[in-house]
């Protein structure tokens, strides 16, 4: 069974007539029926049969079709992205990045690439921390754009600083906390219902969760969540506090009350790493529209203890 046999089958099941398929493939009529035998065999099942009004699909050879013709786009498919990577050499670019930290900015970042650098080819993947973490080690992706919540990551790759941010507390307008604009502290937070990143998709935030926050009270009260739009929901139909980025609470509806927390640091920061392998043109391109991405970010949005990226 090769991709020639598929193509031969799904034009002999559209056309039903083995003179056209054969002409349409340059063979002979036998070239075609050996081939729709051999298919036939490996398959275990009649796929046409002959009858008085001609050739037709059988049941299996109904279901085949469909098969059949999801691998040849999925071939064709196959063959114009190798083609597109191979015509402009070393430049499709691999980014696994974390959904959370990477919202601020991606959009941005992937507009830029299309607009300035259109001979550079992105291929994005949401990745978890830790799945992250191992594709960079496999050199399975060229660029992570992750938290830098562990110190060798900016030993043992270069790096772009894309935007610094920090934790803040958010709540429904009727939680009895809601008040507290003037900031809230973990000894407030102790007794509340705590929502955190779950560290099976979220390692990384998980992480930073883990060093602020006590473990055993997060042990003894903490809920987890996966994604922001679910700790949305969360935030506004239960009586929860939820550890978020300052960043990612624009996207909260405005009925949450965002709480500053005070007496610690819970600052972060999101950069972009890039394996050792990563370099020429394309890694030029990306590093100078992640600097872009910096300077944007420096510009707007962060009010907080870093007070951007000073």
């Amino acid at each position: 069974m090769n991709i020639e046999s598929l193509s031969e089958f799904a034009y002999l099941a559209d056309t039903l007539s083995f003179r056209r398929t054969a002409e349409h493939f340059y063979v002979s009529r036998s070239v075609i029926s050996r081939h729709l035998a051999a298919l036939e065999d490996a398959l275990g099942a009649v796929l046409l049969e002959r009858n008085a009004h001609g050739v037709e699909l059988t049941q299996a050879g109904k279901v085949f079709l469909s098969e059949a013709q999801a691998i040849l786009r999925a071939w064709n498919l196959a063959q114009q992205r190798v083609r597109a990577a191979s015509a402009v050499g070393n430049t499709l670019v691999r980014v696994g990045y974390l959904r959370n930290g990477a919202r601020p900015f991606l959009a941005k970042f992937v507009k830029a690439m299309a607009c300035k650098h259109p001979d550079v080819h992105l291929s994005l993947s949401c990745m978890g921390y830790q799945q992250a973490r191992i594709a960079m080690e496999e050199h399975s992706i060229d660029v992570m754009l992750g938290i830098n919540v562990d110190p060798s990551l900016t030993k043992n790759y270069r790096s772009t600083l894309i935007y610094k941010d920090y934790f803040v507390a958010a709540c429904g307008r009727s939680h009895p906390l809601a008040g507290r604009t003037d900031g809230v502290t973990f000894d407030d937070l102790r007794e509340q219902r705590l929502v955190v990143p779950d560290s099976y998709v979220s390692a990384g935030l998980a992480k930073l969760v883990g060093q602020l926050v006590d473990e055993r009270a997060l042990s003894e009260s903490g809920e987890l969540y996966q994604d922001i739009d679910m700790l949305n929901l969360k935030i506004q139909t239960e009586d929860v506090i939820a550890f978020v980025s300052s960043l990612n609470t624009l996207i909260f509806e405005e009925s949450l009350a965002i709480l500053p927390i005070v007496g610690i640091d819970t600052g972060f920061s999101i950069s972009a790493y890039y394996h050792d392998g990563f370099d020429g043109a394309a890694y030029e391109a990306c590093k100078a529209e992640f600097e872009a991405c910096q300077r944007l970010l420096a510009a707007t949005t962060l009010k907080g203890p870093w007070g951007g990226l000073e």
